[in-house]
């Protein structure tokens, strides 16, 4: 009787630690992605003064994006993820009935690259939280699917790269234009940090923005097995960041006589920085654009947003099986 009491004792706690590290078979994930991205800050957006936050974020200029990644979890509700996105942002003053935005009429589109280290912390899972006793009992229905909640922050890079669609017949309406119809650039889209639409280089107290910046991606996310290898997702991550110049836009308005010093000998270039510098008249209505008027708001940085469908394969690794469950 003794011997099969102990063999019992024993058996309990070898399954208890088997079903305990059950979870590392699962521990390695390769992730992949889609879904839109938005942009936050000077330009477009909602029908109010710009801000970086989520309120000001615009659908209607919502922008494809995709992403790859590897997860490890280090316990069982903890993980570590190292992500690539990549998705484009824009924003159009055009769209916006803010009368100040919408008089200022600048408008910029910019491709998006973000390298980051995510983790993860797993508050809710329907395994480990309601469903355990479905290894058990083997019963079926809703509680015995794998679904789980996280939330997510980390640090990332990202670069950036704003780019304006200049229009000959627009900048020759300008009353500031100083380039001759035969002197213009071809239509089209062009960099705008190179052409220093705010007067950078020029006056000492303003030098180009640089194109690579510190990120703090965070947000939330949902994940569904629906195999035993595969599981679906959805999730939302707002990013932090310390430029304001994702749009090309932070501060006042330069003197546009600046760029036929700057550029001088280059008609082209000079036409660019005139039109995607101030792309409406000195005065239009209440809202004036001349020289040192704000063009921007430098007291709060741009920000972006990424919405994905998810999608994590799990990578075969050796480990316990998870009896009674259906997958």
């Amino acid at each position: 009787m003794r011997a099969f009491i102990v063999i019992v004792i024993l058996s309990c706690l070898f399954l208890t630690d088997s079903y305990g590290q059950s979870w590392k078979r699962d521990r390695q994930h390769f992730s992949f992605g889609f879904g839109g991205s938005g942009f936050m800050g000077d330009l477009g957006g909602a029908n109010e003064s710009a801000t970086e936050g989520p309120q000001h974020l615009d659908f209607e200029a919502a922008q494809l994006a995709m992403y790859m990644g590897y997860r490890y979890f280090l316990r069982e509700e903890l993980a570590l993820r190292g992500n690539v996105a990549l998705g484009r942002v824009s924003g159009n003053d055009e769209y916006t009935q803010e009368p100040f935005r919408h008089n200022r009429n600048i408008h910029f589109r910019s491709t998006i690259a973000e390298f980051s280290v995510q983790g993860e912390y797993y508050f809710y899972d329907a395994e480990r939280e309601g469903a355990r006793f479905t290894e058990i009992t083997r019963a079926r229905g809703w509680t015995a699917y794998n679904f789980s909640a996280y939330f997510f922050g980390g640090i990332g890079y990202f670069y950036f790269n704003p780019q304006g669609k200049f229009e000959g017949d627009k900048y020759l309406e300008l009353n500031h234009a100083t380039i001759s119809e035969g002197d213009l650039p071809n239509d089209g889209w062009y960099d705008l940090r190179s052409l220093r639409t705010e007067g950078q280089g020029h006056y000492s107290s303003r030098e180009p923005y640089d194109k690579f910046r510190v990120t703090i991606p965070f947000g939330i996310g949902l994940n569904f097995r629906i195999s035993e290898n595969l599981l679906m997702g959805i999730e939302y991550g707002f990013r932090k960041t310390w430029t304001d110049y994702i749009d090309d836009v932070g501060r006042s308005y330069p003197n546009p006589e600046v760029y036929s010093i700057m550029w001088e000998g280059d008609p082209q270039r000079i036409a660019l920085s005139e039109y995607f510098s101030n792309p409406t008249n000195y005065t239009k209505g209440e809202y004036p654009t001349q020289p040192g008027i704000q063009r921007g708001g430098p007291a709060a940085y741009d920000s972006y947003m990424f919405s994905f469908i998810t999608f994590h394969y799990r990578i075969s690794t050796s480990g316990p099986t998870r009896p009674g469950l259906p997958w």
